[in-house]
Order: C-alpha cells, then sequence, then structure tokens
C-alpha cells in the first residue's frame, strides 16, 4: 500500500525558505513513491498546493481535528524540517512543539524528527520540552553539526546529522534564469553580481511571545529601520565599499515579507542607502527560481539561512552573517567555518573592515562549493530512502 505521511513544519505561507523545504521533502517523498499520500498544515491552501503536491490542513485549533484524523490514519508523522526547537524567539515554542509531538505519537506509530534545526535552547524550560519532544520521536536527525551538539545532551537516542532538504530544490534552467532576470533590467555582464539577503537584526532577550503574535498588537512601522537603523548602517558601509573598488551591482533579495519579519522594507532601507543605480530589490516567491539565481552571482551575503543553502548549492561563494548558531553549523558542514560572522558582532562592535574583507576574499578565492554540496544532497537522498523502504 502507499505510505501515508502528514509532514509537521514551519511557517511555509510566508517564508521562502520554509516553502523551500515542504516543496523539497514532498517532491523527494513523490519520486520514491509516486502514490504517497502527503497531508501538510498550511494557512495558504493555493500557495502550498503549488509547491508541496500535498492535501492541505488547517492550521492551529480549528484545524486540529484534522490534523489528528490524519496522523491516526499516518504511516508515518515527519516533524521539520528547520529551525523548530529553540527559544530564540519565544519561550513558548518548545512547550508548543512538544506538545504537538507528544499529540502525534499518542496517534501515530511513527514520528520522525527531520533535520531539525536545534538550538538555541538556553531556559531550562526549553531543554526539559526539547526532551519530551524527542522522547516521542523514533529517530532524531538534525540538519547541522551545532544542533547535534545542542540536541544530543538532552536526549539518550542518537541524534543523527542530515542537511537541510532545501539543498535538493532544483533550481530553474541558466538560460531561463537569465531571461527573468533581463525582464526585471538586471543584465549578468562582467560585473560582479553581488546578492544580499538579510533578516532584520535588534538587541536579542527573552520572550513570551513570539514576534510574528507581538506584530499583530503592535505592528512594526512602515520601516524597520526604527529597530535596525545600525544595521543598516554598516551594511550600507560595507556594500558602497564592494561598489567602489569593484564596480559591483547588488541584488537585495528579501525571503520572508511577513509584518514581523519585513525582509522586503528591510531592502528598501538599504538600497536607498547606496549610490543611485547600485542595487535593485528582487521579490522571487519560487523557490527554484530563487536558487537559480543564486547561480547567477558572484558571490551571496546570506543573513537568511536558506538563500545561502541555495548559492551553496550552485557552486556559488557565500559569506554568512549569522543571527542564529546554524549558520555556524551549516558553515562549518561546507568546511568553510571561518566565512560566517555573528550579526550582533558586526553591529555591536562596528566590525564592517572584517565583513568587506570577508567578502573580498571570497570573492578572489571562489571555493569550489560544489563536491560539498553534492555530498550533502547523497545525504539527504539516503536517509529518506531508509525511511520509505
Amino acid at each position: 500500500m502507499p505510505p501515508k505521511i502528514l509532514l509537521l513544519g514551519g511557517d511555509a505561507d510566508h517564508n521562502l525558505g520554509d516553502q523551500a523545504i515542504l516543496s523539497s521533502m514532498c517532491q523527494e517523498l513523490r519520486r520514491l513513491h509516486p502514490d504517497a499520500e502527503l497531508n501538510v498544515v498550511s494557512a495558504d491552501a493555493s500557495r502550498s498546493e503549488r509547491y508541496a503536491d500535498a492535501n492541505i490542513l488547517r492550521p492551529g485549533l480549528a484545524g486540529l481535528p484534522g490534523q489528528c484524523v490524519a496522523a491516526a490514519r499516518s504511516d508515518l508523522v515527519l516533524v521539520g524540517g528547520g529551525g523548530l526547537f529553540q527559544d530564540d524567539d519565544s519561550l513558548i515554542k518548545m512547550p508548543y512543539w512538544a506538545a504537538r509531538c507528544l499529540l502525534m505519537r499518542l496517534l501515530c506509530r511513527r514520528v520522525v524528527g527531520y533535520a531539525l534545526g536545534v538550538g538555541p535552547l538556553r531556559a531550562a524550560s526549553s531543554r526539559f520540552f526539547a526532551r519530551l519532544a524527542f522522547a516521542c520521536m523514533e529517530h532524531v536527525t538534525v540538519r547541522d553539526p551545532h544542533a547535534q551538539r545542542v540536541a544530543q545532551p538532552v536526549t539518550g537516542k542518537t541524534v543523527e546529522v542530515i542537511p537541510d532538504p532545501a539543498i535538493l530544490v532544483e533550481p530553474t534552467t541558466a538560460e531561463a534564469t537569465r531571461r527573468w532576470l533581463n525582464e526585471q533590467g538586471v543584465a549578468v555582464d562582467d560585473k560582479p553580481l553581488i546578492g544580499v539577503a538579510v533578516r532584520r537584526w535588534f538587541p536579542p532577550g527573552n520572550r513570551i511571545i513570539p514576534q510574528r503574535v507581538a506584530a499583530k498588537f503592535a505592528p512594526l512601522s512602515a520601516s524597520p529601520g526604527r529597530r535596525s537603523g545600525p544595521l543598516i548602517d554598516a551594511l550600507a558601509t560595507v556594500l558602497s565599499q564592494v561598489i567602489e573598488h569593484h564596480g559591483a551591482k547588488i541584488l537585495l533579495l528579501p525571503t520572508y515579507n511577513a509584518e514581523h519579519e519585513g525582509d522586503d522594507r528591510l531592502c528598501l532601507d538599504i538600497q536607498n542607502r547606496l549610490p543611485s543605480g547600485a542595487a535593485r530589490v528582487l521579490h522571487i516567491d519560487d523557490p527554484a527560481l530563487y536558487k537559480g539565481v543564486t547561480g547567477q552571482l558572484s558571490l551571496l551575503l546570506g543573513g537568511r539561512m536558506h538563500p545561502t543553502i541555495f548559492a551553496a548549492g550552485m557552486a556559488t561563494s557565500i559569506v554568512g552573517l549569522a543571527y542564529n548558531p546554524k549558520f555556524h553549523g551549516f558553515f562549518e558542514l561546507l568546511g568553510i567555518p571561518d566565512r560566517v560572522m555573528d550579526v550582533e558582532a558586526f553591529v555591536r562592535q562596528g566590525r564592517t573592515e572584517e565583513l568587506a574583507a570577508l567578502i573580498e576574499q571570497a570573492l578572489n578565492d571562489g571555493e569550489k562549493l560544489g563536491q560539498s554540496s553534492a555530498v550533502l544532497r547523497e545525504q539527504v537522498h539516503a536517509f529518506n530512502r531508509s525511511l520509505v523502504a
């Protein structure tokens, strides 16, 4: 009989990275079992159907009965991928996911943690609930060595590293990508083309209410500069240097444009701080096209995780601006741990010259990431085969 599989993941309705995870997981499962019954949870059925090729279940309390029925009928529940197990956004995130994992385990015999992002888990309560969630799982897999170091102390199970499944996204062809870029007024010529994908930054702190909930009651201002002004200033300084030294073109590539994140507004603020005509903001909602665009870049400065994964998969040089330890874990997997800087240190310590030097080094070195990415893709393929064998 074709397997019945329920996938529980992140915010695929607004986050391009979560869309990439979901679509690659579904495509891979379809490749292994074309007749598999796949169920995913989403608030935006039309968007999810476009990328997931699965039955769409409603989220939240209204959708809980349908989720329970699907879990009870399923042969397998996959929790992940993505950064689900952490407390840097809210202290209620781990209790929430522990409760979901426990409910799924009561309804389905097999629950597997799939390429989970784990950490930070600073609070004792977060580590307790992570232990409970892992106890409900048949297998615990995380997406990088840093996540493994955080997860292993809170479970007696062996924690395996399975890279983020978004690395499996198939890009649009180079010809189709160049044609699309030309339609946007971006010529791929001899000048360096630098991609920038960043998120808002502000001093971290323990919160009970998640940002996406808080934003509904206290919406962000029209510009994220109210809280991210120092980041905008520092990035404008670095990118202006790159433009001056290399005659580079800057493509600002937002990926999470929901109210509580506002990548698109942040990119517009950065564009307005750069020399006229030197930068463009491109809105891309298709993971395959986004990955194709990263393949046309000379370098990507990644302050978002999944644009960085896309670029590495296209053998494009990358420099990371990390808001979370997951960046260090991914760059460790690639064998270039020195090509990432913490955004807090960048802003607070004014390390603009150091970031500019990293970009300069990456442009000159042209790391060969294709082989490393191929190894990571095969690891994901092998694990997927073992899941549904």
